[in-house]
């Protein structure tokens, strides 16, 4: 059954609203332009920090709360008022921090402490080829602070969330301890970075539960909105949303849990789902109307 009253579109940014060049396509911008255009609130729903997405809400011209860290944060845009949290505990942190030390993985520890984002992490002769990767990308206004392994969380604020940046194979290594702690957790084979990444939040953190506390917030039912993504990250949402698009070139296993399938990124997939589910479907219920 197809969409019926679409109000908010939340989208995934990488191999989502950017194709692989990592731009955002005239078809796919003239696409979410239409759609705000009709009345319909359009967000982004990323694992991106917000040094990184807010530039990308601008270029789009939204003005509206985005969900980030895979939902642990959601910040309004532009000014930046912090809307929702959902922290992972201290004590849980450090309990991951033991998990990826005794497996030689550099732990990435995101906190967002009076509006700065900071990445916490361990000592820098411990930092590995991957990690050095994803520090290599930072921007240089980002703060690192770095902490004896054994303090990086115990004592400390929550953090929004943990990643890890190695390789896919260690990454499944690690799954089965981190999973017999109460977190949430999901894998990235190849992330923006070229490394497997393994983020671990709070249990109930996913960009589910954050589409969602940001519908709340607008007074929208989950029914009501559209969820694009193409990842493993992405899978919560598209379940959870009331039409759940997968890209073309998602894994098996997001386009199974997809209410549908659209053209990959390098296709315009973003612009032909809005097109299809939203603007068109909005054209013919205003035409019957008339």
């Amino acid at each position: 059954m197809l969409p019926q009253d679409i109000r908010l579109i939340a989208i995934d940014i990488d191999g989502t609203l950017l194709n692989p060049q990592k731009q955002i396509s005239p078809r796919t911008r003239a696409a979410i332009r239409a759609a705000r255009e009709a009345g319909i609130t359009v967000t982004l729903a990323t694992a991106r920090r917000y040094l990184s997405t807010g530039s990308i809400a601008t270029e789009l011209g939204l003005d509206i709360p985005i969900v980030l860290y895979d939902g642990a944060l959601i910040l309004d845009h532009p000014d930046g008022h912090v809307l929702h949290t959902n922290l992972l505990q201290a004590e849980i942190a450090q309990q991951v921090v033991d998990v990826l030390v005794e497996y030689n993985v550099q732990p990435v520890i995101h906190h967002f402490t009076n509006q700065v984002e900071e990445t916490w992490t361990g000592p820098e002769d411990f930092d590995n080829e991957d990690v050095a990767k994803y520090f290599a990308y930072l921007p240089e206004i980002n703060i690192i602070r770095r902490f004896q392994h054994a303090t990086c969380c115990m004592g400390q604020p929550d953090p929004l969330r943990i990643v890890a940046f190695t390789t896919e194979d260690r990454v499944m290594k690690l799954v089965p301890a981190i999973s017999s702690l109460h977190c949430a957790w999901n894998i990235t084979p190849l992330g923006s970075y070229q490394t497997a990444e393994l983020a671990i939040m709070h249990k109930t953190c996913s960009k589910a539960s954050g589409v969602e506390a940001l519908a709340r917030h607008l007074g929208i039912t989950m029914q009501q909105v559209m969820a694009i993504g193409d990842n493993n990250n992405d899978i919560e949402m598209l379940q959870a949303a009331g039409w759940g698009v997968a890209m073309g070139q998602a894994p098996e296993a997001v386009k199974a849990v997809a209410h549908a399938v659209t053209a990959s990124n390098a296709e315009d997939g973003v612009a032909l789902a809005i097109e299809r589910y939203v603007l068109e479907r909005q054209a013919a219920s205003n035409s019957r109307s008339r």
